[in-house]
């Protein structure tokens, strides 16, 4: 059975470095320290970036990276808990486990112990990074949608329509500057514009504490590109930063 499959594994938290090598486990193990990487860094309190799909959201972790330096904020990274064989991942920033299609479709999704245990773990190590009260959470995913490949989806919560706006507008002047061989894209921000997918609330329990948090989701063909991601990515970390959310 597809659901019987172990994941890619391995795991340690460490402040500012640190991974470990994977080590083998049991497919029906609970014990999260055998199934992915928890990475934390330290930055401006109150302000985190999080990456907990770094293995099978391809990208992310760099773009969080540059978000998270322009910013100077903390950080926590996620890697593991994702079998490519299968497609079959441990979501960490909520305790559900999914087989995911091709085109990032949702061909099931479950709760499982150790599901439970990762989000714990992650919601814990957020905490942590934030050093106190958290105001601000920006989470870093992407997809390989039809539908999205031209846009980066930015489902908000605390966040005003004038915030969203300044986001927006913010991203549009950075992408003038892109080289001319990046693909275009637009970004659309909840509450301004109607956002289909991802929806922070109710993906990431980082939700449940964060002051303002989004979840933003950007095409896979292009964050899977290393040069495009590096020019996409900058003018994402400008624009938050120009944005100016706290």
């Amino acid at each position: 059975m597809i659901g019987r499959r172990h994941l890619v594994l391995g795991s340690v938290c460490t402040v500012l470095a640190g991974r470990a090598h994977a080590a083998p486990a049991g497919p029906e193990s609970s014990d999260i320290d055998r199934l992915g990487t928890f990475e934390m860094v330290l930055g401006r309190p109150g302000i985190v970036v999080g990456m907990p799909h770094g293995t099978p959201d391809v990208g992310t972790v760099d773009i969080g990276h540059l978000v998270r330096e322009r910013l100077g904020a903390g950080g926590v990274i996620v890697t593991g808990f994702w079998d490519a064989t299968t497609r079959q991942r441990i979501n960490v920033n909520r305790a559900t486990e999914q087989l995911i299609g091709p085109e990032s479709q949702v061909l099931k999704q479950w709760h499982s112990p150790r599901a439970a245990a990762a989000n714990a773990k992650y919601v814990a190590t957020v905490k942590e990074a934030a050093q106190g009260r958290l105001k601000v959470f920006y989470e870093i995913h992407s997809n390989h949608r039809p539908n999205l490949a031209g846009s980066i989806e930015v489902s908000t919560l605390g966040v005003s329509r004038a915030e969203a706006a300044r986001l927006k507008s913010a991203f549009e002047a950075a992408c003038r500057h892109l080289p001319p061989d990046v693909p275009p894209l637009v970004m659309h921000v909840s509450p301004v514009d109607k956002v289909p997918y991802p929806n922070y609330r109710n993906a990431s329990s980082i939700s449940d504490f964060s002051d303002k948090g989004c979840a933003i989701e950007s095409p896979g063909h292009v964050v899977g590109n290393k040069a495009w991601r590096a020019a996409v990515g900058a003018c994402l970390a400008d624009a938050i930063k120009e944005a100016a959310w706290t």
